[in-house]
């Protein structure tokens, strides 16, 4: 983007700026709690002062996870936040084994980190490289999208079609009309609004727990290990570990996509501080807190387009506001105590525009013809169809299958690469474009 307002390492130039750009990543950092509380938080029926040390804990990762990839990672301006990849693995162990199950998989992911960290070191990144294309990157994010649309439908109608659900689809309309129609930073704050004004109609309809919130302590420290020290199943670990080299993948081409649209090259020192930082901070340090992994947001992208805002100097001051935030129990307990048909509508806000971004990315393959749109639409087809398929059928199939071939952002990659690299691959005469054309390749 030749018209950025502020690249990368450019300082604010007024208090104006500081404070406006600074409030755009504390708003996107907000959006990011939503997904912990919606996702894994709520579907591991958390509640209470579980629900707020979780929360607590979703706030510090997501806080570290930024600043440091900002500041000394990847060093761009990209917020980090509980990923759905590993988030729907660890709701799908719920499914598979119960309470107990799905507690330990935050110590497999710990472990799992550190697996992603050895690999880094011994140049599996490269690999990564020859097999990331747009066509897996644009499946990979039309099917969050999908996934997320149907959480955020799930939690606007937990109490049916009742007045909360029409008041999280006018939200959720209302964001979207302010995501059109708005112009510069505006455009960036509509999960601000849906929360605000959501929390104000709620308050009045009296759905909002705020004794709950007067009730918690001021300060709330994360603790370690909070579901126990127990060592995971085997199986779990296992799955723990392919479920994060999907996330891993899914950070490269993040990374990657971002710094295209921003006119930047990832060096190849940065991109190794990056996964570092990505295996301990974004994925063992989450495992020992007891929340999902965090990743560098797609919607990065869509931030920066709209904002023309690149500058890590306002991410990095949002980051260190947000660590702060963790130990404030009340804002904790008033994420915590958040409706549901809330979290519900900023979801479905988010899934609308992801779809969209995925479908133009799939538009930036070197070639995207009959083969292309035939394996994309069987992958999605394959992975959206298992999903959706009855848990009883699911039981029947060993826990690794299910886990993995029931979380259809995993399973969609799987297919992709299986259909373009393997079953539909193009004879040699054929390949001549390479598959990075839409990522800029990193220096070596």
């Amino acid at each position: 983007m030749a018209d950025l307002v502020y690249r990368t390492s450019e300082q604010p130039r007024s208090a104006r700026d500081w404070m406006l750009y600074t409030l755009q990543w504390l708003v996107t950092m907000v959006y990011a709690v939503v997904w912990g509380y919606a996702i894994v938080g709520v579907g591991l029926g958390l509640s209470g002062a579980k629900m707020i040390t979780y929360i607590s804990a979703v706030v510090l990762t997501i806080g570290l996870s930024t600043l440091l990839q900002a500041w000394l990672g990847h060093r761009m301006a990209m917020v980090s936040g509980p990923n759905v990849i590993p988030s729907l693995a660890i709701i799908a162990a719920f499914t598979a084994g119960g309470e107990s199950y799905a507690l330990q998989s935050f110590t497999a992911q710990a472990l799992a980190g550190i697996v992603i960290v050895i690999l880094v070191y011994a140049g599996a990144v490269r690999y990564i490289r020859l097999v990331w294309s747009p066509l897996v990157l644009g499946s990979m994010i039309i099917m969050i999208g999908l996934t997320v649309a149907g959480v955020g439908l799930s939690e606007m109608t937990n109490a049916g079609f009742g007045i909360g659900f029409f008041i999280a689809l006018a939200l959720a309309l209302a964001g979207s009309a302010l995501a059109i129609h708005g112009t510069g930073v505006w455009a960036t704050l509509p999960p601000f609004f849906v929360i605000i004004l959501g929390y104000v109609i709620f308050l009045a309809l009296g759905q909002v727990d705020m004794q709950f919130v007067r009730q918690a302590p001021l300060l709330s420290v994360p603790s370690l290990f909070p579901y126990g020290l127990a060592w995971p199943p085997t199986d779990l670990i296992v799955i723990m570990v392919i479920v994060n080299l999907m996330a891993a993948a899914n950070f490269y081409g993040n990374l990657h996509g971002y710094a295209e649209v921003v006119g930047e090259r990832v060096q190849e020192g940065e991109e190794h501080h990056g996964f570092t930082i990505f295996g301990l901070v974004e994925t063992v340090l989450p495992g020992l807190l007891g929340t999902p992994a965090t990743v560098a947001y797609g919607e990065n992208l869509g931030i920066v387009q709209l904002t023309r805002v690149a500058a890590r100097a306002f991410v990095i001051v949002a980051a260190a506001i947000f660590v702060v935030l963790a130990f404030i129990g009340p804002f904790g307990a008033l994420m915590a105590a958040m409706p549901k048909e809330v979290a519900g509508a900023v979801l479905l806000g988010f899934a609308s525009p992801v779809i969209g971004i995925g479908a133009s990315i799939l538009n930036t393959a070197p070639a995207f013809q009959r083969r292309e749109q035939t394996l994309v639409g069987l992958a999605i087809f394959l992975s959206l169809g298992l999903h959706l398929l009855p848990e009883e059928l699911w039981r029947q199939a060993p826990r690794l299958v299910e886990i993995i071939f029931n979380n259809p952002v995993i399973s969609v990659i799987i297919f992709v690469l299986i259909f373009e690299k393997i079953i539909f691959r193009l004879p040699a005469t054929e390949r001549a474009v390479p598959l990075q054309t839409a990522i800029p390749k990193v220096e070596e």
